[in-house]
C-alpha cells in the first residue's frame, strides 16, 4: 500500500477509534451511554426454567457491564409463558420475575451502562416440548406444526408485550427492544409469507404488499409502540430489531416499514 494510502487509513481509523468513545444520546433522552460499545443481546440459556434470574445468567451480563459496555442488553426475555423459545430463558411475563429483574437493572446500572431488555416471543418457533402445546404463528404453519392465533389471543400478546416493558421500567432498566427479527412472533406478523390473516392483523383481502395490506402487517407492531410509549415514561427509551431479509421478510418491504 502507498505511504500516501496508508495515512488516510490511519488518520480514518483514529476518527473512527475516537468516535466509538465518544457519548451518545438517544432521542427519547433517558441517560446517555458512555461510549457506542453495545452488548447484543446473546441466547445463553442461563436462567431458570420459570423464567426467574439466575446467579449465572446475573454475572454474565453484569460482568459485561463492568467491562466497559455504553449499554448492556439482556437476552432474549419472553413476554408469555406459550412464547418461550430456547430452555434456560429469563422471563419477563410475570410478577414474580421483578426480582432478578431489578437485581439485573441495578447490577448493570452500577458499572455506568445503559440498561435494557430485549423483549420477545418465539411465536412459531416456540418448541412444543418447552410451551406444552402447538406454538401460535399469525396463520397456520405447516412446517413449524404451528396454528392461527384467534383475534382474543393476538390481543392478549400485544398486551403482554406493553405490560412486560412496563415491568422492565419498574425494575429500573432504561428501556427495550422489541425482537422483531428471526422469525418470531412480531416478525411473522409483518411478514408478507407467515401472515395470511383476513382479520385487522393481517392483509385481510387486500394485496399484501399494498398499502392496506401492509399496514395490516404492521398494526400489532405499531399498537406495541403505541402501547409502551403510553405507559412508561418519555425517557424510556423502545427500540426495535427487525431482520431486513429470511424469515419470511423482503428487503424493499422492510423499507417500506421502517418508514411508517
Amino acid at each position: 500500500m502507498p505511504k500516501f494510502a496508508e495515512t488516510v487509513v490511519s488518520d480514518k481509523a483514529r476518527e473512527l477509534a475516537k468516535k466509538i468513545l465518544e457519548p451518545m444520546t438517544f432521542r427519547s433522552g433517558g441517560r446517555p451511554m458512555k461510549n457506542r460499545f453495545m452488548l447484543a443481546p446473546l441466547t445463553n440459556s442461563q436462567s431458570h426454567e420459570d423464567g426467574k434470574m439466575s446467579e449465572e445468567e446475573y454475572l454474565w451480563l453484569t460482568k459485561r457491564a463492568e467491562g466497559g459496555h455504553g449499554a448492556t442488553m439482556t437476552c432474549a426475555s419472553h413476554v408469555q409463558a406459550v412464547g418461550k423459545g430456547f430452555p434456560g430463558q429469563m422471563g419477563c411475563w410475570t410478577d414474580d420475575h421483578l426480582e432478578g429483574l431489578t437485581r439485573m437493572a441495578e447490577g448493570i446500572k452500577r458499572h455506568g451502562s445503559v440498561s435494557l431488555v430485549q423483549i420477545h416471543h418465539a411465536g412459531m418457533r416456540s418448541p412444543e416440548s418447552l410451551i406444552g402445546g402447538q406454538p401460535l404463528a399469525p396463520s397456520d404453519d405447516e412446517e413449524w406444526k404451528a396454528r392461527e392465533m384467534t383475534l382474543e389471543e393476538v390481543k392478549g400478546m400485544r398486551d403482554a408485550f406493553i405490560q412486560a416493558a412496563v415491568r422492565s421500567q419498574q425494575a429500573g432498566f432504561d428501556g427495550v427492544e422489541l425482537h422483531g427479527a428471526h422469525g418470531y412472533v412480531i416478525c411473522n406478523f409483518l411478514s408478507p409469507e407467515n401472515n395470511r390473516r383476513k382479520d385487522e392483523y393481517g392483509p385481510g383481502d387486500a394485496d399484501t404488499f399494498s398499502e392496506e395490506g401492509r399496514a395490516g402487517r404492521m398494526r400489532l407492531l405499531l399498537e406495541i409502540i403505541k402501547g409502551v410509549r403510553e405507559a412508561t415514561q418519555p425517557d424510556f427509551i423502545v427500540g426495535v430489531r427487525l431482520s431486513a431479509e429470511r424469515f419470511g421478510m423482503k428487503v424493499s418491504d422492510v423499507l417500506e416499514i421502517t418508514r411508517l
